[in-house]
């Protein structure tokens, strides 16, 4: 599970309070797409006719590493997915099918069993082994590795070899979440003696990488470039490389990258800065594709000691936020409100019971007189409400506004605290960074298709992202039924639970649901339009246009 996503995007500076006034946002009204329309948004783009040599891909900013352990934001996920592969996949639309395990399966509730595919090799040409495996999960727990998977690996009480081609996980308790951790970040495979050998050094642009993905590192110049070739001996035949070439080059100015793709030095990119969504949807040689996202906009509550202590104070704030006039400025209408806490798009399994959930639940409505009624009731009108921001995330700050605007129209005092993009991901990392500021925002998702996975990592009391040390007995409890249930169906009936739960407490404050912005060169075709882009190598099927 990652910690954040941040969009450490680098923009002008932005101060105005209006929401269509900020970074370059639209000026004028955006017909906001339908809960229909973004429920049946597609997974994947047309597939290519054939092969092209290159593509530079942007990425909001350079990679920092390519380590899977370390890997925790769009760059890196982006990059180490092409390059490598997990014991489990996911598919474009969020379901699991085997990976480098060709089968898996609970023998008991505690013991996950993992036979290996056979004539799997890394790049240098050695084979796939148990050991791998062993070693490059046990790395995950390792504390001296510093990674972010140890704690949805934390039922692991034991990692062994269990014949030739097996691996047996013995679980601490039962666990069915953990095949959906196994086919993200967490269990990426990489090659034991290689990874020994380079010690701290590996996945640096000194010490590279080994894994079995259908590209291979091809050259890393730290600050320039990342560039992967294809691996002609990929063991996929279904994922054979169709760009022989990428590029990966970070780009973090909006501008800049608009220009960019309008010239086509970049061939595509997947969009975590949407501030020029107008100006990309006229570049000619370009095309935007929507699909399913696992992305959600939060308010974030650093505390529960201030005013966002009382239940009545958030759903007062949820209640006076315009979702309408966000999703318009900074998405275009391209987002929809929160009935449910997590976006439609992390519904891998049991979909017509989550779609079901979904079409029950109410609209969130913009009602400023419950919100200020809600304010007195809680004896709140005139306290503090510090919002942390940076006027240099024109997303963030976007939003910082917007809550502003919705705290002060229904009583309360609100103020923001300004901090510059480079330490706004203190407010993630850093509890004295918190101190003094009462909440932030910022968009965030789960590793793989499924609510719960986001849901359980911010209201679990040793969640990741449970900053504000949040804890509903109910709410955990639910979340052990869904974790616990081998059967799928039950499992999501726990997790809407879950879900409704979180929507009635608001421990963290859902703002929209965005669709997935993918956009490429107009010769261009077959990437997936999904968000199994960050955990699974689909940019392999990258080809030519039809």
């Amino acid at each position: 599970m990652r910690i954040t996503t941040m969009k450490l995007v680098a923009l002008a500076t932005c101060t105005t309070a209006l929401l269509a006034g900020c970074g370059g946002r639209p000026e004028t009204a955006a017909t906001a797409i339908s809960d229909s329309k973004f429920l049946g948004l597609p997974s994947m783009t047309s597939a290519a006719a054939g092969p092209v040599d290159s593509a530079t891909w942007a990425l909001y900013r350079d990679p920092t590493t390519i380590d899977p352990a370390l890997a925790f934001d769009y760059p890196e996920n982006t990059v180490v997915s092409t390059l490598c592969d997990a014991l489990l996949r996911q598919q474009p639309d969020g379901s699991l099918t085997p990976g480098l395990a060709s089968e898996y399966h609970f023998d008991t509730p505690t013991s996950l069993v993992l036979k290996l595919r056979a004539g799997v090799r890394f790049w240098d040409g050695q084979p796939l082994t148990p050991a791998d495996v062993v070693f490059s999960l046990q790395r995950n727990l390792d504390t001296q590795t510093g990674g972010f998977y140890s704690t949805v690996l934390n039922r692991i009480s034991a990692i062994t070899v269990d014949g030739p081609d097996r691996v047996r996980l013995t679980l601490s308790g039962a666990d069915y979440w953990l095949p959906g951790e196994l086919s993200s970040m967490a269990g990426v495979i990489v090659e034991e003696r290689y990874a020994r050998g380079q010690g701290q050094r590996y996945g640096t642009p000194e010490g590279g990488a080994m894994c079995t993905g259908p590209y291979k590192l091809a050259e890393w110049t730290a600050g320039k470039s990342l560039k992967v070739a294809v691996n002609p001996d990929y063991w996929d035949p279904s994922l054979k490389p169709m760009t022989r070439q990428i590029d990966f080059r970070g780009v973090s100015n909006a501008a800049t990258l608009t220009t960019a793709l309008s010239t086509g030095e970049i061939s595509g990119t997947y969009l975590t800065d949407t501030s020029t969504f107008r100006e990309l949807e006229q570049i000619k040689n370009a095309q935007i594709h929507m699909g399913p996202s696992g992305e959600t906009e939060f308010l974030i509550p650093a505390n529960l000691t201030g005013v966002l202590g009382d239940v009545r104070v958030r759903k007062a704030l949820s209640l006076a936020f315009d979702r309408n006039s966000f999703s318009n400025a900074v998405y275009g209408g391209n987002a929809v409100g929160p009935r449910m806490s997590t976006n439609p798009g992390t519904w891998g399994y049991a979909k017509d019971a989550f779609t079901a959930a979904w079409n029950a639940a109410p609209e969130p409505a913009l009602d400023l007189e419950q919100a200020k009624q809600l304010i007195r009731d809680a004896g709140a009108a005139g306290k503090p409400l510090v919002i942390g921001t940076s006027t240099g995330l024109s997303t963030v700050n976007t939003a910082a506004n917007a809550w502003l605007e919705a705290a002060n129209a229904i009583g309360l005092n609100a103020s923001l605290r300004n901090v510059s993009p480079q330490n706004y991901i203190n407010f993630f990392t850093d509890a004295q960074a918190r101190e003094g500021v009462d909440a932030f925002s910022t968009t965030t998702y789960g590793d793989y298709a499924d609510p719960a996975a986001l849901i359980a990592s911010y209201t679990e009391p040793k969640g990741a992202q449970n900053y504000s040390g949040y804890d509903n007995p109910q709410l955990h409890a639910a979340l052990e039924r869904a974790r616990t249930a081998a059967d799928p169906e039950q499992r999501a009936a726990a997790t809407i639970e879950a879900d409704r739960l979180v929507m009635a407490d608001l421990p963290w404050i859902p703002m929209v649901h965005p669709a997935l912005f993918l956009i490429m060169d107009k010769k261009l075709t077959g990437a997936p339009s999904s968000f199994a882009y960050m955990q699974a190598p689909w940019l392999a099927k990258l080809g030519q246009g039809q």
